[in-house]
């Protein structure tokens, strides 16, 4: 049996179309899902025929959609539902958020998974760091995470939001000893809704959220500790854009999201993962830092296999 200490580092990328992704060139993803798995899947709801969501944040009236596994949900494809879903591993119709409004969350019935893990196991250490503040206004991670950094990207600049976050994460990672992390990245969202994802400044967007992201892989093999430690990466968005820019709506371009996973020190050869949803990053994280579900959560993901 493995005497190495499982870790989990999840880091969203806001309103990332993995089309672009593989288009532009992002060196630190792509080897990710050269040496890992990963895959695509369509997100079970979505608001037809109604004007669309055109700026970070904004509050746009939802209307119902036919959802997942029978199941009715009646959310838009937007930031407050895809990042509930991604914390609390349930659909917006469990989780309450069915647009950037948070009118009537149920995040004490179902937390982020970093207050399960630490519910579970006190003694976990658990970090967040975001610069969209409605995640913490809202309590979609919550107070009782260990280590929290949020900024608020409307005020500081969501490219300067990023690199402060980036920044703060790393010097985490050198210098305390995390268990599971959360890192939100979200200037390519914010690009997006101003210039629609196909611009030069969306590649540069990403990219440099790419290069944030290597420089915190680059911090956890820097760890005295890390020989002793088995790091898992997860890395997700939670909707795409429409070519004009902005979601809300039906269409793949704006319900179709991925998740790229990956074991540093591991090879699982680019391997698919199927068609991984947004509700199994949660429970994938917690299966990592063994917790496992409680058929009382009623959690709709399940932990994605990674060999």
């Amino acid at each position: 049996m493995s005497s190495l200490t499982n870790k989990v580092l999840v880091v969203g990328m806001d309103g990332l179309r993995f089309d672009r992704l593989q288009a532009v060139g992002s060196p630190v993803l792509s080897a990710l899902m050269s040496s890992g798995a990963y895959g695509t899947s369509k997100l079970p709801y979505g608001e037809a025929g109604t004007p669309r969501t055109e700026s970070p944040g904004e509050i746009v009236p939802k209307a119902p959609e036919p959802g997942d596994g029978g199941r009715v949900i009646s959310s838009r494809t937007d930031s407050g539902p895809g990042w509930s879903s991604i914390a609390t591993g349930v659909w917006p119709d469990k989780h309450g958020v069915v647009d950037n409004g948070f009118a009537t969350p149920q995040f004490r019935k179902f937390p982020d998974f970093l207050t399960r893990a630490k519910n579970a196991r006190p003694e976990l250490a658990t970090a967040a760091f975001f610069s969209w503040a409605a995640l913490d206004e809202h309590g979609a991670f919550s107070r009782a995470i260990d280590h929290r950094l949020v900024l608020d990207g409307y005020t500081v600049g969501w490219a300067n939001a990023d690199e402060q976050v980036a920044e703060a994460a790393e010097r985490h990672l050198a210098e305390a000893d995390p268990d599971a992390l959360f890192v939100y990245l979200g200037d390519t969202d914010e690009v997006a809704h101003d210039l629609g994802p196909h611009c030069s400044e969306y590649a540069a967007a990403l990219q440099a959220q790419d290069a944030y992201l290597g420089r915190l892989l680059d911090a956890v093999r820097g760890r005295a500790s890390y020989p002793g430690e088995r790091w898992t990466v997860l890395v997700t968005t939670d909707h795409g854009h429409v070519d004009e820019g902005g979601h809300g709506g039906t269409s793949d371009e704006e319900r179709t999201v991925f998740v790229i996973a990956h074991r540093l020190g591991d090879d699982l050869g680019g391997r698919s993962l199927g068609e991984p949803r947004l509700v199994d990053v949660g429970p994938t994280a917690l299966a990592v830092l063994g917790v496992a579900a409680d058929p009382a959560w009623d959690l709709d993901g399940v932990p994605l296999e990674l060999g």
